[in-house]
């Protein structure tokens, strides 16, 4: 996680200056609603761009085929945050101060951080689709909404694996970078606490080294149901090529990281069910998917892609645009106040735009069920139970097999 002292000073001086200048809620003052999208066009984060452009196109496109919101059509105004602290910093004063746009989606863990406390002053509801950090696991801003999985969720649904496999004794091993040790002290606190398992071996390693012999066999030494490996593909493809050849048996259940195809060849052929991970998936079966990802195919001749985020940079817009017609105001602190309104349990479900305002209009309260998945979410504006999809390695690829919930009571141990 990259952090900026300065840069987040220099935002937080800047606050009170874009407060007197933007007034919030002044991209409803013309002819239409200004949306911020603010985005990692370059740098890092740059591979996502087109696909999460596609499906933002789609969201507001959507939105103004059916109306637009308040009787105006919806303006998107896009900055790039160069997927940089600094970025997400002048992108965010230039939407705010200048375009006056009355809400920002789009960012990333980065520039989500980067800009929270600026937009909680300033009452600008921020969607973050893609923010992973744990750092926002218990945020208590009511201005902004992680409509994805945490990183701390990696570890839980591991445990949640174990759990629901009959795992009962379990052997960690996790490299020594914090990408992966905090994983792996998750699933330790989780499995434990949780499950009522047994880590019965704890062995932590630095990553590079061309052999980690020792290290197995200290995890095996205890004869475990399972190892939990947090890895990076380069140490993985070692230890997995070393617990072949010595024939330990068992499986493992790996951290998140470690689960991100195409593996390049890295990893040797292992039986199926042998290795098992997870990662954020969408609910395919449902009426918002389907109809995204027809429009998604049409527009990039591709499937929508969850480790992508696409879906969920859709639903940022769908779900905005609701909250608006909800609250009958584009003032930020309206719009905050309405957004857990028309996603939480409760209200009629609906899967679109037309069919969420047509509900509203009637007088009822709404379910919106997205793209990609149910939105309902907890009291820190995350999701309440993100969808996994487990994933085995098969034919030395990782390969989805099903569709999970994460389970609600398990993560709870971890944001006690």
């Amino acid at each position: 996680m990259i952090k900026n002292k300065a840069a987040l000073g220099i935002l937080a001086s800047s606050a009170m200056f874009l407060a007197a200048c933007s007034g919030g809620g002044s991209g409803a003052d013309g002819d239409a609603v200004k949306f911020g999208w603010l985005n990692g066009i370059t740098g890092d984060y740059s591979s996502y761009y087109e696909p999460s452009q596609a499906a933002v196109t789609i969201a507001i496109d959507e939105i103004n085929d059916n109306g637009g919101v308040l009787g105006k059509p919806v303006e998107l105004v896009t900055a790039d945050n160069l997927s940089t602290v600094e970025g997400a910093v002048q992108g965010f004063s230039r939407l705010v101060d200048v375009e006056g746009v009355v809400a920002v989606g789009g960012v990333e863990s980065t520039g989500g951080l980067a800009v929270l406390d600026s937009a909680t002053e300033l009452e600008i509801p921020l969607f973050c689709p893609g923010c992973g950090t744990p750092e926002l696991d218990k945020q208590t801003s009511e201005f902004i909404w992680r409509i994805t999985g945490s990183d701390t969720d990696g570890g839980t649904i591991a445990a949640q694996f174990a759990r629901d496999s009959g795992v009962k004794r379990v052997a960690i091993m996790a490299q020594n970078t914090e990408g992966m040790s905090e994983p792996a002290d998750i699933f330790k606190k989780v499995f434990t606490e949780g499950t009522g398992g047994e880590v019965v071996a704890d062995v932590r390693f630095n990553p590079g080294r061309s052999s980690y012999q020792a290290e197995l066999a200290q995890a095996f030494e205890a004869k475990p149901d399972a190892v939990y490996l947090a890895a990076g593909h380069e140490a993985a493809s070692v230890i997995f090529r070393e617990w072949q050849r010595r024939g330990y048996g068992g499986k493992f259940f790996v951290s998140p990281d470690l689960v991100t195809p195409p593996i390049g060849g890295l990893m040797p052929e292992l039986e199926d069910g042998v290795a098992i991970g997870a990662i954020t998936a969408y609910d395919i079966d449902t009426p918002a998917y389907k109809s995204f990802a027809e429009r998604f195919k049409a527009e990039t001749g591709q499937d929508p892609a969850a480790g992508v985020y696409d879906a969920n940079q859709y639903d940022q817009y769908i779900t905005l645009a609701l909250a608006i017609t909800k609250a009958q105001s584009t003032e930020g602190a309206a719009i905050a106040a309405a957004v857990p309104e028309v996603l939480n349990e409760g209200g009629t479900v609906v899967y679109s735009y037309a069919d969420g305002v047509k509900e509203l209009e009637a007088g009822n309260e709404i379910n919106y069920q997205g793209a990609s998945g149910s939105l309902d979410l907890n009291e820190f504006g995350s999701l309440a139970a993100p969808l996994f999809g487990e994933q085995f390695i098969i034919d030395g690829a990782w390969q989805q097999v099903k569709v999970l919930e994460l389970d609600p009571k398990l993560r709870e141990i971890v944001q006690k």
